[in-house]
């Protein structure tokens, strides 16, 4: 079998200390999120994501999954407890890193859930081995169950945990929206606060002239007050 033109990479087997984090890599993860992500590495192992470049020797994509092995590993700075692990290799300029680094953790150059597929999904799996939390569920449009619907043998202190961690974080973000709309408001009375001026253009010096004669004005002036014209507006009409 010939391999695609379009793969880059080659998997290989490296020491860890051949293994660098770029100091430059703007991610980072949550304690929760990095439980989840720990739990799933020990439960099953990881199954790749870990890319390289050999010209530096950065990590380009994976890091948080080579901080969780050096956990596991118990890994210090000194070589101490080296261990092998398989990255993909590639070959990239620091340049060319440092945009992959971003891209390959850009939501907006990847997919999104169909949440009508992700609900059929759920009856045949653990949503939290999945990393899926009930905040997750609920985006998605998937009902909770109902306290009449949950088994005898669920923790209900645990269950209202759950429900009051949802709550919390629809509370966060509905005041997160109602910050949001409050600024786009004040934005809005501030800029009709600012422009209280209109702007007359006549096609000649001519007509400009006439306009200010007719209203009393010096034909001059370039700024007149626009209480004043209105109520001259008013005498004539």
């Amino acid at each position: 079998m010939q391999l695609s033109k379009y793969v880059s990479s080659e998997s290989v087997q490296i020491q860890r200390s051949e293994i660098s984090f770029a100091d430059y890599n703007p991610r980072k993860i949550s304690e929760s999120a990095k439980k989840k992500l720990k739990a799933n590495i020990k439960r099953l192992g990881v199954m790749g994501g870990i890319v390289w470049n050999e010209k530096t020797g950065n990590i380009v994509g994976g890091h948080q999954k080579v901080k969780i092995l050096d956990e596991l590993h118990n890994y210090s700075d000194d070589n101490k407890n080296d261990y092998v692990l398989t990255v993909e290799k590639v070959s990239l300029s620091i340049k060319e890193e440092k945009e992959q680094n971003l891209f390959l953790n850009n939501k907006s150059a990847q997919g999104e859930t169909d949440s009508d597929l992700l609900a059929r999904m759920i009856t045949d799996i653990d949503y939290d081995l999945a990393g899926l939390d009930t905040f997750d569920l609920q985006l998605a449009g998937i009902e909770l169950p109902s306290s009449t619907d949950i088994a005898d043998d669920v923790d209900p202190f645990e269950t209202m945990r759950e429900l009051e961690k949802v709550k919390s974080a629809a509370e966060k973000k509905q005041d997160i929206q109602s910050k949001k709309e409050a600024v786009r408001e004040k934005a809005i009375d501030d800029m009709a606060d600012r422009e209280t001026y209109v702007t007359l253009l006549f096609k000649s010096a001519k007509a400009k002239e006439q306009f200010m004669h007719r209203f009393n004005f010096n034909p001059t002036d370039n700024i007149i007050q626009g209480e004043t014209l209105d109520d001259m507006v008013e005498i004539v009409y």
